[in-house]
């Protein structure tokens, strides 16, 4: 089947994107290539203004070709859709110290629109940039003008803010009630990549368009839930950040709790963000928070060989946990969630798994309970593990392995996370982002581990490079009768 993946464009408006940290890792890698791809497949507007904010002293093409030189994605651009793109393309110098600068950023946007026969744009600012710059960035957006309306009648506005959403909740509560101070709700898009991927989409297309899984998707029939994130890198680049905030708040309060939410999650009445989002919060809101017992039984800790010298000083940070978490509805009373997730491992590999139960009574031996696998990265495909009979004389049992790749099954390109969640800001869609109230109800459970005396006696497991993690972690598990599940 041949894959037709971008979905028909019909008269967006006049569209002005912004993104401050124009210059960093994070544009270089995913936003700049994104817009690239969509530019080359028509995605965007018609009528469509790039505003790439940095410190550094560029004119247009001489960031474009910086940012070609940094990624290590766009390799091949050719003169004439490096042409097609700087159509769109400013670049603006400023520092985010200087807020009066940004008056002359307002200045040249409404003589672009006044160009354009006064046509108005709406206004989308992508915070590309640390936490701790997005309350000056938010002054500089009321002070300068950038949010003024204009004549025609009064522009669309809307922010997109990177994650991490703070630190605790505390600080998340800080940041809501900074962007909800300036923008309602339904202009604030926070995003997590994770859900953006086609598989983590496809977990509720599974569910609920398929008769075959739903009426199973309960405790009666499913015996534990696994969500791996395994990474082969180590901190990298990252270290600074990365040894104050740990694998616990780098990972489980955003990508592992939002694949969780849409795991557990009970069907929504409609396809709104109103109605997907309220299900997700009744998950995160019922996820059993962690004492100092339960913390000693359910976590594991472990920390990679030569992580103190990447981050060039002693640190007793983790880059790896496993914990065991239980959602107190009653469709899942009692079945356990396992999530771990690890740097410097053996493999890079992001996965969810649906352990069924045995069947109660097998009329055959060697029965097998039935996995049901959600591949995220890096092969995108849906597995299922079913028990099959040999050929031969008697009956002996196989468990085979049902696949549903996307490369096999679908010819063709498929959109990155950032492409779909970029098209999604720019139509206000805001089914893929999280709002405030999920933000604050996932750091209350992390916080319950995070901010808990506890968490940090708990031994910390050396395990090597290259290895599957610490095998404190192994054996822990395996006390549940369980191992880990990896494709």
């Amino acid at each position: 089947m041949s894959l037709d993946f971008h979905k028909q464009i019909q008269n967006l408006p006049p569209t002005i994107l912004t993104i401050f940290g124009a210059t960093g890792d994070l544009s270089a890698d995913y936003l700049m290539p994104a817009l690239l791809h969509m530019d080359k497949h028509r995605l965007l507007p018609e009528d469509f203004k790039l505003v790439c904010v940095g410190r550094r002293p560029f004119n247009h093409a001489q960031y474009l070709d910086y940012i070609i030189k940094k990624s290590g994605v766009i390799k091949k651009l050719s003169s004439a859709q490096k042409k097609s793109f700087l159509r769109h393309l400013i670049y603006f110098e400023g520092d985010f110290a200087d807020a009066g600068k940004f008056q002359v950023l307002a200045r040249q946007l409404a003589d672009h629109e006044a160009a354009k026969g006064h046509r108005c744009y709406n206004r989308l600012f992508y915070f590309a940039t640390k936490p701790q710059q997005f309350a000056a960035i938010t002054h500089i957006l009321k002070s300068s003008g950038l949010l003024m309306a204009c004549a025609e009648h009064k522009r669309q506005t809307r922010v997109l803010v990177e994650k991490p959403f703070g630190f605790n909740l505390k600080s998340a509560r800080a940041l809501n009630k900074l962007f909800l101070k300036y923008f309602l709700e339904e202009q604030i898009y926070r995003i997590d990549h994770y859900v953006g991927k086609e598989t983590v989409q496809n977990l509720m297309v599974m569910r609920f368009a398929n008769s075959l899984f739903e009426p199973l998707w309960n405790n009666r029939f499913i015996d534990h839930v696994e969500i791996s994130v395994l990474e082969k890198d180590g901190v990298g680049g990252r270290a600074a950040f990365y040894d104050q905030a740990g694998a616990l708040k780098d990972f489980l309060q955003n990508h592992i709790l939002q694949m969780l939410a849409l795991i557990a999650m009970d069907e929504p009445y409609n396809l709104t963000a109103a109605m997907i989002r309220d299900e997700k919060l009744r998950v995160l809101l019922a996820l059993e928070p962690f004492t100092a017992e339960k913390l000693s039984s359910r976590l594991i800790k472990g920390q990679y060989r030569g992580y103190t010298k990447d981050v060039k000083g002693e640190s007793k940070t983790e880059t790896y946990f496993a914990l065991k978490t239980y959602v107190n509805l009653p469709r899942w009373a009692g079945v356990p969630f396992y999530l771990r997730t690890g740097k410097a491992l053996n493999k890079k590999l992001t996965q969810i798994s649906i352990h069924f139960r045995e069947p109660v009574r097998c009329l055959f031996m060697g029965c097998a309970a039935n996995v049901l696998t959600f591949q995220i990265q890096p092969d995108e495909a849906v597995h299922l593990q079913i028990n099959n009979k040999l050929p031969g004389l008697g009956v002996r049992l196989h468990q085979g392995d049902l696949e549903f790749g996307y490369k096999a099954a679908f010819k063709g390109e498929i959109p990155g996370a950032y492409e779909r969640l970029l098209l999604d800001f720019m139509e206000g869609d805001q089914r893929l982002f999280i709002r405030s109230d999920e933000i604050e109800a996932a750091w209350q459970f992390v916080d319950s581990i995070a901010e808990n005396a506890q968490f940090k006696k708990l031994p910390l497991n050396i395990y090597t490079k290259g290895s599957n993690g610490p095998k404190a972690a192994a054996d822990w598990i395996a006390k549940d009768a369980k191992e880990w599940w990896t494709r």
